[in-house]
């Protein structure tokens, strides 16, 4: 089920059961192929022959993603994909298509689709990475349906009644009648695309499809084939023609989440598009309009990158006509225990979790982290706790279990990654030195680590310029005289070895 299809449904499968895949084709021989490389690839697979089966199969919740062809004994995948549509089935299906039916891939976007994939197979490691986006997806990645059903902004999952997300709701309501570009801005896991859903589904786009583009999960030398489609013989390996996400978009709405990771050399690509309104298939000589709306999202300030001379200025300028700030969770507190409310009503309601409270004790725990992984985190702490709780009341140990992996996991992969905050780094090294000091020797703590950081980051200076004392001290804001007290005060080799 999308937005837990990761989760476990029970607390014997501990987060660890294998991702289930439907595979509906009248062709066995299909079936096969797939079954075989989906199994390899660690999922589970079951099959349907027909419509029928295919979405009696799909109502029963079990499937991660479903594989659909679109030409099936009784009504046919795009008839599943409605019907699963009506029916709120969050399982997110990828229609798949012969290369003669491919004007039907904008119809199946415009019904749902997650994605769609065209036969015959010509890599199966391409399908197994469109099953694992789509496993991985938290919302459908492309929606048409009944206007009346995706409106509301609780609908999309935005909740929340502090300050800082009613302003945000206010800045939706002006945006929504007009195509202006958009930029939201916010840390992993504020809900940016939630709000992207939003703008569209309140817009006169709303029976148009949502297509969003992960630019960062999409190998690079795929991502232009995979934004603006290609011509057959385009490239070794392009058989078939293909439409890329902003022709599959229509006259929708096509959202660029992590666009900071767009590769410098596909951004001039994206400028013109922005500024001509037109793009040209990869090998293709014949322009295509654009009509759908941008936006686009970042958890990176973009303006670092563009002084970083890693994104265009340009591009920047024209992606961010209109910036919407999405606050971390450690801004509007007030709205975690609404927030904790709506996710044990999901867990209810979608992983068959029987029904929660959560005792005052723990509500206080919850409101007193800070939540680096802000709603997202906190979505995930409740549910495990939720499914881990031996009675009907969340306690604050059930919190404390529930948090303690997702700590642990995000400490060994920042260190692993080197992704911790420079005020994390010397956090970290301050308390391992203060524990190795006694009752007695803990005093004078800040003149002492001061000390510390001045000798580290002019050293480090220094070393940069190799040992020359003019252009460190530009480079610290520091004048020549003041670096030379530092020097020697602080006993600094005058060597690159620091």
């Amino acid at each position: 089920m999308i937005g837990v299809s990761s989760e476990p449904e029970s607390e014997s499968t501990s987060y660890r059961r294998r991702q289930a895949v439907l595979v509906a084709d009248d062709d066995p021989g299909i079936r096969l192929i797939l079954r075989h490389r989906l199994e390899f690839a660690g999922y589970e697979v079951e099959e349907a022959a027909d419509s029928q089966s295919a979405l009696a199969a799909l109502r029963t919740g079990r499937f991660d993603v479903a594989l659909v062809d679109i030409i099936m004994p009784g009504d046919g995948g795009l008839e599943v994909l409605s019907s699963a549509l009506s029916e709120r089935i969050r399982t997110p299906i990828v229609i798949v298509t012969a290369a003669s039916t491919m004007g039907n891939a904008v119809e199946a976007m415009k019904r749902g689709a997650y994605d769609y994939l065209t036969k015959p197979f010509k890599n199966l490691d391409s399908v197994v990475e469109v099953v694992r986006r789509a496993a991985g997806a938290r919302n459908r990645q492309a929606s048409g349906g009944e206007s009346g059903q995706r409106t509301e902004f609780a609908q999309g999952e935005l909740v929340g009644r502090s300050p800082a997300m009613l302003e945000v709701y206010k800045l939706i309501g002006r945006l929504v009648n007009n195509d202006a570009n958009i930029l939201i801005e916010g840390e992993t896991g504020t809900g940016k695309e939630l709000v992207a859903r939003a703008i569209h589904f309140r817009s006169e786009r709303r029976n148009e499809p949502f297509v969003a583009v992960n630019c960062s999960a999409i190998p690079q030398g795929l991502l232009e084939s995979e934004l603006f489609g290609h011509e057959r013989g385009a490239f070794t390996g392009a058989s078939e023609r293909r439409l890329g996400k902003f022709e599959l978009a229509g006259a929708g709405t096509i959202f660029l989440d992590e666009v900071g990771d767009l590769p410098l050399e596909l951004q001039p690509k994206l400028l013109r598009v922005l500024q001509e309104r037109e793009f040209f298939r990869v090998g293709g000589s014949e322009p295509i309009r654009l009509r759908a709306r941008v936006i686009a999202a970042t958890n990176q300030p973009l303006e670092r990158a563009v002084a970083a001379h890693r994104f265009r200025e340009d591009l920047y300028y024209r992606l961010r006509v209109i910036p919407i700030f999405l606050p971390p969770l450690r801004e509007r507190k007030e709205d975690i225990a609404e927030l904790t409310d709506y996710f044990l009503a999901q867990a209810a309601r979608e992983m068959g979790v029987k029904p929660m409270r959560v005792s005052p004790q723990a509500r206080e725990l919850l409101a007193s982290y800070r939540w680096p992984g802000n709603v997202r985190e906190l979505q995930n702490c409740v549910l495990r706790a939720a499914l881990l709780a031996p009675g009907d009341t969340i306690r604050p140990e059930d919190i404390v279990l529930a948090r303690e992996p997702i700590a642990q996991a995000r400490a060994e992969s920042a260190l692993a990654h080197g992704k911790e905050s420079l005020a994390e780094i010397i956090a970290a090294h301050i308390r391992e030195q203060i524990d190795e000091l006694s009752d007695d020797e803990v005093h004078n703590l800040y003149p002492r680590f001061l000390a510390d950081f001045e000798r580290a980051v002019i050293g480090i200076a220094l070393e940069r310029v190799g040992g020359n004392q003019v252009k460190a001290a530009r480079i610290l804001g520091l004048n020549r005289n003041t670096l030379r007290k530092k020097i020697i005060e602080h006993k600094i080799p005058l060597s690159k070895e620091f």
